[in-house]
This record gives C-alpha cells, sequence and structure tokens, in this order.
C-alpha cells in the first residue's frame, strides 16, 4: 500500500508539473511566436530555423528564451502609446522629497516562471541618479502582452502583471479596481496587497478621495511620492491604504472608448519616475484594460456565488437599451466629454430610448452622437447644461422642479415646462423629463411629422389679401422672408408658366364649390425647380356662403425626383440591352467565321473531326477555339485554345492568337518555340487577357507526334479502345512573362490511335441555381476521369466524329455557363 501510495504522489507531483510547465508556455507562447516571425521576416528563416535561432540566442547569451524572443519583439515593434498622456495630473512629490537612488527590481519579484524577464541584456545609462533601459522596458511589455493574454481572470491578470512587468521596475503590490454604473469603484484583482487590506477595500464610494477615484475621476495619472505627501493630501483617509509602499501610482484603465477603472500601484522605496517610465506604465494600463474588456466579452470573470467579478457595462447592451425602450417617459444615456486635464467639459448622446422627442420635434437618432451644446444652447444660457455638468463631474444626482425650457430651432422658438432628472451613471448620466403642458407635447409631435414627410398647412378667407401659412410653406414658393403667410399673386408667380393654367383652374374650382381639389404644379427653385402638389375643400355656410378655403401642400420633389432618376435608369437600361445584343451578334458572327475557316488540304491516312458549342446560358462568347491545318512539309498543325474572359475584346484575342499561330507554325518551329513566340506577342501587347494553349505538329506518315502547354489540360489518346491523358511537360499559361520556355514532348501514335484535344468547358460546370458543382462539378480531376472512362466505353465504329458527339451526350452538352471546343484525329490503319 505504501508503494502505491508513493507511486500515486509521484504521478500526482509529475502531472502537476507537466501542467504548470504548460501554463507558463501559454503565457510566453505569443511572444516566442512573434519573434519567429520578425526573424522569418527579416532573414528569410523557415519557422523551424527560426525557432532553432532562438534557443541558440538563448544558450550563447544564458537567457531565458521569452526573454530573448521580447527583446527581438521590441526592437522590430516598440509599445503603442499610450491611450492618455503620461504627464501626471498633480505633482510627483513635495519639494522637500529627497532624491532617490534608482529602483531596482525587488527581491519578492524574483521567481522561477520563465516568463519573468532577467535583469540582463540591454544597454543602460545613469541619468539623473536613476537608470534607463528603453529596450527593457519594450521587452517587458511584450512579454506582459503575452502573458495576459491566456489570462482567466482578473486576479491572474494582476499577477501576470506584476511578474512580467511591475515586478522588475520594484513594485510591491498592485490593485485593480472596476467602475461600477454609479460611479463607485470595486476591487476586482490585486497582487501582493495583504488580506485585511483587500476585504476593508472591495467597494470605494465615488466620492471617497484617494489616489484611484482620483484616475477616474480626472483620466489621468496621479503620484504621490511619500507617505508625508500622502497624509497631506488625502487627510480624510484613516486606516491602513489598500495597496502598500512609499510611493504609489494610479493610473485610469481605458478600453473601447470607456473607463473600466483605475489600477494602483506601490513601491516600498521612494520613487521618482522619468517620462519613459510613466509612458510605460500607462501603455500596461491600457493593456490590462483591454484584457479586463475582454473578459467581460468572453465572461469568463463570473463567479456563481458571488456574481460577475467585473462589472459590466450595460450601456451597450442590447438588453439594458431594450429597457429604456420600454419606459414612457424619454431617457438619454450621457457620456461624459473630458479635455486633457481630465475636466468634464461637455455631455454626449450615447442612447436615446424610442419615446424620447425633444422640443425641437427630434426623435432618438437624430439625438445620438451629439453634444449637448449643439443640441441646446438654450440650456446653456439658462445654466441647466453647468448644473448637468458638475452632476456628472461629482458624480451627484441633479433634480430639477418645473422648470421653463426654452429652445429656437430654425429661426423658432419652443417653450414647454417640464421635471428634468439626471442620475450618475458609469462615467456621465442618465437623463430623463416630462413634459407637464401636453399640449406642447403633441404639437411639437406634429411638428416633426410635418417635417418628416414635408407638408404644410394652408387657410384663406374671402377679404383676406394673405395666404395663412404653416411654417416652411412660403420658402417653398420662393418667399425666404415670409414668416407665416403668403401673397398668391408671389406664389402664382413662382409657379413655372407651364403649370400655371392648371393652378389657376383649381383655384376656380375651389371657389366654385368642387371640392377637394388636388393640383401638382413645378416652382421655380435655386436648385432648378421643386415639384408641389397642391390639396384644398372650401368651406360653406348652410346659406352657401363661401367661408374659407383650406388644405395642404406638400414637397414632393424627392418623390419626383426618383421616379425621373428610375426612369432614366430604365432607358439606360434598355439601351445597354440593345448595345449587348449588338456586341453579341457581332461576337458570334466573328467565332463563327473563325471557327469554320478553312483547314487545308485533306491528308492521306488521317482523320479528324471538330466541335464547337457556346455556352447555354451565358449571354457573352468566350474565347474557345481550336486549329486544324496541314502544313507544307506533310505534317499536320493542331491546337486547341481559351482565352480568359468574355464578349468582343476576347473574340478579337482569340482570332489574333490562331492567325498568329497559323503564320508562325510554317517554319517548321516545335509546339515549344512556337508557344513560347505567341507568349512574346501577348505579352508585348500588354492585353488584359490570359490564354491557355495546346500546340500539337503530328506527321500522319511516321505517327511521330510532338506537342506542347501552356496552362491547357492535356490531351488524351485512345489505345487498343483504352484512353489515358499524355504525360504533361511544364507549361505557364500565355500572357503572364515573356521569359517562360515551354519544353516539347514527343510521342508515337500508332495505327488506329486516337488523339484528342478539349477545353475544360466540356469536363467542368457549375450550377448556376445553388453555386454547386454538377456533372463532374469543378473538380478538374474528376472531370478528366469521366472523361477518360467515357473514352474507353466508346465502342462503335473507330470515327472522331462518332467518338465527339458520344462524349458531348455523355456530358450533357453544351454546357451552361461555358464554351465547349473539341478536336479528335485518328491515324488510319
Amino acid at each position: 500500500m505504501d508503494g502505491e501510495r508513493a507511486e500515486l504522489e509521484a504521478t500526482v507531483d509529475r502531472l502537476r508539473t507537466e501542467l504548470e510547465g504548460l501554463r507558463t508556455a501559454m503565457r510566453t507562447r505569443a511572444v516566442i511566436e512573434q519573434a519567429k516571425g520578425v526573424l522569418v521576416g527579416r532573414f528569410g528563416y523557415a519557422p523551424e530555423r527560426a525557432f532553432d535561432e532562438l534557443v541558440r540566442r538563448s544558450q550563447d547569451g544564458n537567457r531565458k528564451l521569452a526573454q530573448i524572443a521580447a527583446d527581438l519583439v521590441a526592437e522590430a515593434a516598440p509599445p503603442p502609446a499610450a491611450r492618455e498622456a503620461p504627464a501626471p495630473a498633480t505633482p510627483v512629490e513635495p519639494e522637500s522629497a529627497k532624491p532617490a537612488e534608482s529602483v531596482k527590481p525587488a527581491e519578492s519579484a524574483k521567481s522561477a516562471d520563465p516568463a519573468e524577464p532577467a535583469d540582463q541584456g540591454g544597454e543602460r545609462e545613469r541619468e539623473g541618479g536613476r537608470e534607463r533601459d528603453e529596450a527593457g522596458l519594450a521587452a517587458r511589455f511584450h512579454l506582459a502582452a503575452a502573458a495576459l493574454a491566456t489570462a482567466t481572470g482578473p486576479d491572474e491578470v494582476a499577477e501576470r502583471l506584476y511578474r512580467t512587468a511591475l515586478g522588475p521596475l520594484g513594485a510591491q503590490a498592485l490593485a485593480l479596481a472596476a467602475r461600477e454604473p454609479d460611479g463607485a469603484l470595486r476591487l476586482v484583482g490585486a497582487y501582493g496587497v495583504p488580506a485585511r487590506q483587500l476585504s476593508q477595500w472591495q467597494r470605494i464610494p465615488p466620492h471617497t478621495r484617494v489616489p484611484l477615484t482620483e484616475a477616474v475621476r480626472t483620466g489621468r495619472q496621479v503620484w504621490v511620492a511619500d507617505r508625508r505627501e500622502f497624509a497631506a493630501r488625502y487627510p480624510d483617509m484613516s486606516g491602513d491604504d489598500l495597496v502598500p509602499g512609499t510611493t504609489v501610482c494610479a493610473l485610469p484603465l481605458h478600453a473601447d472608448g470607456r473607463l473600466l477603472g483605475a489600477i494602483k500601484i506601490g513601491w516600498s522605496e521612494l520613487r521618482r519616475p522619468d517620462p519613459d517610465t510613466r509612458a510605460h506604465l500607462a501603455a500596461l494600463a491600457d493593456l490590462a484594460a483591454d484584457t479586463l474588456l475582454r473578459l467581460l466579452a468572453l465572461n469568463l470573470a463570473f463567479d456563481l456565488e458571488a456574481g460577475p467579478t467585473v462589472p459590466l457595462d450595460p450601456a451597450g447592451a442590447p438588453w439594458f437599451r431594450a429597457v429604456l425602450d420600454g419606459l414612457l417617459d424619454p431617457v438619454l444615456l450621457l457620456r461624459a466629454v473630458r479635455d486633457e486635464d481630465g475636466k468634464v467639459t461637455d455631455l454626449r448622446v450615447e442612447h436615446a430610448n424610442a419615446p424620447t422627442i425633444d422640443l425641437a420635434g427630434r426623435d432618438a437618432a437624430e439625438l445620438r452622437g451629439r453634444r449637448l451644446t449643439e443640441l441646446y444652447p438654450g440650456m446653456v444660457a439658462s445654466g441647466t447644461f453647468d448644473r448637468l455638468r458638475t452632476a456628472a463631474a461629482d458624480a451627484t444626482p441633479y433634480l430639477g422642479e418645473a422648470e421653463r425650457y426654452v429652445e429656437t430651432v430654425a429661426g423658432s422658438t419652443r417653450a414647454s415646462a417640464m421635471t428634468v432628472h439626471a442620475t450618475p451613471f458609469q462615467d456621465g448620466l442618465l437623463l430623463t423629463w416630462r413634459i407637464h403642458d401636453e399640449r406642447d407635447r403633441r404639437i411639437a409631435q406634429l411638428a416633426q411629422t410635418a417635417r418628416l414627410t414635408r407638408v404644410g398647412t394652408w387657410e384663406w378667407r374671402p377679404g383676406e389679401r394673405r395666404i395663412t401659412c404653416s411654417e416652411g410653406i412660403p420658402q417653398l414658393f420662393g418667399d425666404a422672408t415670409a414668416t407665416g403667410d403668403l401673397d398668391p399673386r408671389a406664389a402664382l408667380d413662382a409657379v413655372v408658366p407651364a403649370d400655371r393654367e392648371a393652378v389657376r383652374a383649381a383655384a376656380r374650382a375651389l371657389l366654385d364649390g368642387r371640392t377637394p381639389v388636388t393640383a401638382e404644379f413645378a416652382v421655380r427653385a435655386a436648385d432648378g425647380q421643386r415639384n408641389l402638389r397642391a390639396l384644398g375643400e372650401a368651406a360653406r355656410a348652410d346659406d352657401g356662403r363661401l367661408l374659407a378655403l383650406s388644405g395642404a401642400v406638400q414637397d414632393v420633389t424627392p418623390w419626383r425626383r426618383a421616379e425621373q432618376a428610375l426612369s432614366d435608369t430604365r432607358d439606360r437600361l434598355a439601351d445597354q440591352r440593345r448595345r449587348t445584343g449588338d456586341e453579341q451578334r457581332a461576337v458570334r458572327a466573328l467565332q463563327q467565321a473563325l471557327t469554320r475557316a478553312p483547314a487545308g488540304r485533306p491528308v492521306p491516312g488521317f482523320d479528324s473531326a471538330a466541335r464547337y458549342l457556346p455556352a447555354e446560358r451565358e449571354r457573352k462568347i468566350g474565347g474557345d477555339w481550336y486549329e486544324l491545318l496541314d502544313l507544307p512539309d506533310g505534317t499536320v498543325l493542331l491546337a486547341v485554345g481559351d482565352v480568359s474572359g468574355h464578349g468582343l475584346p476576347a473574340a478579337a484575342l482569340m482570332s489574333q492568337l490562331r492567325y498568329a499561330l497559323r503564320g508562325i507554325a510554317y517554319d517548321g518551329a516545335p509546339p515549344g518555340q512556337l508557344l513560347d513566340r505567341l507568349d512574346l506577342m501577348l505579352c508585348h501587347q500588354r492585353a488584359d487577357h490570359i490564354a491557355a494553349v495546346t500546340v500539337a505538329r503530328l506527321d500522319p506518315r511516321t505517327g511521330h507526334l510532338a506537342w506542347a502547354r501552356a496552362g491547357h489540360l492535356p490531351p488524351v489518346l485512345v489505345h487498343d479502345g483504352t484512353a489515358r491523358t499524355l504525360d504533361p511537360p511544364p507549361g505557364l499559361v500565355l500572357g503572364v512573362t515573356p521569359r517562360t520556355r515551354r519544353p516539347t514532348a514527343e510521342l508515337h501514335l500508332a495505327p488506329g490511335d486516337t488523339l484528342l484535344l478539349y477545353t475544360d468547358g466540356l469536363i467542368s460546370r457549375r450550377d448556376t441555381t445553388t453555386g454547386a458543382g454538377a456533372g463532374a462539378g469543378t473538380d478538374p480531376d474528376a472531370g478528366v476521369a469521366r472523361l477518360l472512362r467515357a473514352c474507353t466505353d466508346y465502342r462503335a465504329a473507330p470515327d472522331p466524329a462518332g467518338l465527339l458527339d458520344h462524349l458531348l451526350r455523355r456530358f450533357g452538352a453544351p454546357n451552361p455557363s461555358d464554351d465547349i471546343c473539341l478536336l479528335a484525329v485518328r491515324r488510319q490503319d
């Protein structure tokens, strides 16, 4: 039993050691992989070679592999600038503070953790009695980034931040505090802080004046040089401080545009930080903030008994905004806008709930993202804005009872009595109000409706010389100075001459008692003309006497312009269809002329057949072609090609290649050289197309076949009823580079052998309804295998034409989306 127990304990100890090793490797893997990438990019090493180089440097320098990697990454990629300026918000230390010696890493910071940077390497220089090591700071930043990438909780964030970056700077302890919605700070993670302090400082109210709350309030670094300065600056603080140490520093945690909280660091010795150290700490704070935000997003920081260990920011959560939308009263979620010193200068609307409609008739969508000073200048003039700004800065509620609010929008004054409440929330306020005069609220809603629908009202009574109009109607008729009425003659003069008689006829119809009446007309405007629709009806007394004419006017210019744009688009599409049809007919005629071009004299002992089938569903013709030409030396030129693209340009290039091949084939050059010359011509023309071609020269008398290819599928040879593909020589497609040289392959065709050349439209097709492959699919190997089976299955009389018809039937030609070109030759028995 004792032996089994000892063996079990040894196994547990071994597994625990392996687990700790894996955790350590995870903390340093990111920086090691980055260092490998630097070596790969700098020297062109393979990844394995790059890792071996890191190991060699580690062994030669007797330094940890992670430290070597961090130094290399820091040299290639300095840490990013912090999100806030590193200058302190308050004096660093009192005048009486004595100059301190350089702060060396604390003994407690030394550990067996391989992620901990060794205090070696890098050049150091003395300046003002303190050490400066910019390369070392950069390396520690990358080590910290790698370590925090796998952290699973706030306490682990604090521990890894200390071991990789803060401990080597001589720090004694640190604490992470997250900002809750009411402005308070809640302790979420710590390292080196005694348990008694952790218990007493779990939650810090927003009005408690300590370095953490000051960093959150100002948004900047806060340094306290020693305990004497601490007591002078925070006289109300009694008991032990949260983070022990002589010098303490608090930095805000910013991430994703939000102030998440703050971090506090303590040093056991007096610390005078230089600008490099300030910037380094600010960058580390941003790194910690990003990590905490990641933990929130992944929901990893959650304790089943205590609840979330990091308070969620509900401002951006859909559930929270849905709750706000369900309220009857309007609610604005305001974020504080701060200057470089952290002072609140304005408030920005981050979210407005669905019921929100302000005095100007603006809804939620029009308010989001805008500042209060921009939206409500009347609030600034009345002093309400200053009270709201103070409430946000001091995290105190604001209550305004039945105050009179006045705003001027587009020259019109809007006023209403309302009660306004503001509650501190995150780094800002939740603002809500209730309008006491419902009539003004309804008027605002109607004004908003009229503005959105571009509708206004008008009224005229017998004996009056002007038409009374709602706001904006006179401006539609070009009277920019009118405020509420319109001169009938001026209005008629604004109507374009072609529509004036229709307007007069509508007015006569109203006066004659025909009602309702609708008229649409155009008026002159600065941008050309404006289209208006007027509706009117007559109100008469019981005795038939006319009491008034009234109605509405709507600006329908956007709709008419949209209709005109739609009509123009239809005309352009019709013209495009006509031009496309003309081009398609021209391309078809050109391609038919090319494929039916004379192929020369019949060659004894040689049978041939060719087929060309255009794509069934494509509107444009492709660039597939073939060539069969007897040459003066008794050989036969065979070629099949495919030019990229469709339409007239592809067909024109196809014709150039075909006739150029005919011309250069007469000098007896081997097929590889023929392709090289075609490639030189195509690259010299700088065409926008590439081409895949197979060229062969066959001697029907001897059966000798010489062939070469440029990115094309190899030919198929049918011998004794069995089909196989020819072994393809290398060959790049035409049109890429003129320096490519293509070799020529040779083969002997026995009597009765059949050679098949084809384009990929035969074996590769696409399902145009689903995008999936149909038939042989888009896999060329599967298509070629199916083609070989089809050739082998052909048992009819040895006739090239019959073979081609058999293949077209087997593959369901024509291909809906691609052209098919086939050429078969047979050496007679």
